[in-house]
């Protein structure tokens, strides 16, 4: 009896056990499922925020958009607006985007504001320092053409009628090519009266003749051959400034002399007669090899540190080379006009240039077809010239107008500009970055 009631107790105490480990087991298998549950769901909403906050970037390298100063959605002013915020029209928002330094922002596109490319020029800030490869040659002094018959000033922009105007200048307005300390250009045109000018071009057009130019000056005939034989300066200029070339070693690849080059662009027929320069006047044969060259040097291009002064930005031409402060120009004329303009100037100096007499310009084709380049690169000169565009009040071409690029009016607290010359905001023009 007593072997049966332990054996009854030891039964149930077993039953008991065996129903907690089963409840054990139940409760631990619904902590799994819900682990795993927790652990799905948090990743996918990990994954929608992070592919929520990726931006495609030109070269389609992902970028998280997590910068508390860069709304895609921002407003984007009209020029309209943005000059009567320049001009005091209107009050300055005090709700706009920060920069990171603290500055207010305002968003529009290049080629709108209500200015004259000059009024625009006189409202940009140019950082010196960032700009510094483009001004080495104007941090202490500004050549220009001076004629004092005509109180006239002439600052000249390499690749923007510079040739037609350089003949005007000799030969018709008594002008003489001069390097004026700063203070002395500002006493000519403050004090003094004096009236200064320059021409632009079309930032992108203007890119491909710079690159031409520069491709030339910066081959390897220029430290030997025909081409220098009779330029002893230039074969030693081209010795301290060669080293440049060293970032686009592709740039000559298979080149060695002037006649190297040649072959690539020049029809054969030309060629045989001897009569080199009447190269430029046909157009290019080029089988896409200078283009390839051209393209792959625009990707690895940054803007900043052009390996020949024809690279150099036409804003950067406009300042001064220490301080970023804009010359004192009245007018900058365009120079796709530059014949008719050059007529005016001097006939309000009762001078008279004839019709056809300001072709001096170097008209040559291209040495590549610029109709076959490609819109991604077209697009990136774009992007690197946002200062000229923004600065000079151009229009973006068709390419380029749709796909982020923009200009920035910005709010300088706390620092005065000692250029601006009105009292109110201290609002400056500059290529909107992000």
């Amino acid at each position: 009896m007593i072997l049966s009631s332990c054996r009854g107790k030891r039964s149930d105490a077993s039953q008991r056990k065996g129903t907690t480990t089963i409840l054990l087991l139940v409760i631990a298998l619904l902590i799994g499922v819900s682990s795993i549950f927790n652990l799905l769901v948090g990743n996918q909403v990990a994954k929608n925020t992070v592919e929520n906050n990726i931006v495609a970037t030109d070269n389609n390298a992902p970028k998280t958009n997590k910068d508390p100063t860069t709304n895609q959605h921002e407003h984007v002013h009209s020029g309209e607006e943005a000059t009567k915020f320049l001009t005091g029209e209107l009050p300055f928002p005090t709700e706009c985007t920060r920069y990171m330094n603290g500055r207010c922002r305002l968003k529009f596109k290049p080629g709108t504001l209500k200015l004259s490319s000059a009024q625009t020029l006189q409202q940009c800030y140019v950082d010196a320092k960032k700009y510094k490869e483009h001004t080495i040659r104007s941090r202490k002094s500004t050549i220009a053409s001076v004629s004092h018959k005509h109180k006239f000033i002439y600052r000249n922009i390499p690749k923007s009628a510079s040739s037609t105007a350089r003949h005007a200048m000799m030969d018709f307005l008594d002008g003489k090519d001069m390097s004026l300390k700063h203070d002395e250009l500002i006493n000519l045109v403050h004090k003094d009266n004096y009236t200064m000018v320059s021409f632009i071009r079309e930032p992108l057009t203007r890119f491909y003749s710079s690159y031409d130019e520069a491709y030339f000056r910066m081959g390897p005939w220029m430290g030997e051959g025909e081409v220098v034989w009779d330029k002893p300066q230039v074969r030693k200029w081209f010795q301290t400034v060669k080293h440049k070339m060293d970032k686009y070693p592709y740039l000559y690849e298979g080149m060695k002399d002037i006649n190297d080059f040649r072959q690539f662009y020049c029809p054969k027929e030309v060629l045989d007669t001897g009569e080199f320069l009447n190269c430029n006047r046909y157009d290019s044969i080029d089988d896409g090899r200078l283009l390839k060259r051209f393209e792959q040097f625009v990707h690895d291009y940054d803007g900043l540190e052009p390996f020949d002064v024809h690279l150099n930005m036409q804003t950067t031409n406009l300042i001064y080379g220490s301080s970023g402060e804009p010359l004192p120009i009245s007018t900058l004329y365009n120079a796709s006009e530059a014949e008719k303009d050059w007529q005016e100037v001097a006939s309000q100096r009762g001078v008279t240039i004839p019709d056809g007499e300001m072709k001096h310009g170097r008209h040559q084709s291209r040495r590549f077809d610029v109709s076959k380049v490609s819109e991604v690169t077209q697009r990136k000169i774009c992007r690197i010239l946002m200062l000229d565009y923004c600065c000079l009040n151009f229009k973006l071409p068709e390419v380029c107008d749709d796909v982020g690029l923009y200009c920035s009016l910005e709010q300088m607290e706390g620092k005065r500009i000692s250029w601006k010359q009105d009292d109110s905001l201290n609002l400056v023009i500059r290529p909107w970055d992000r």
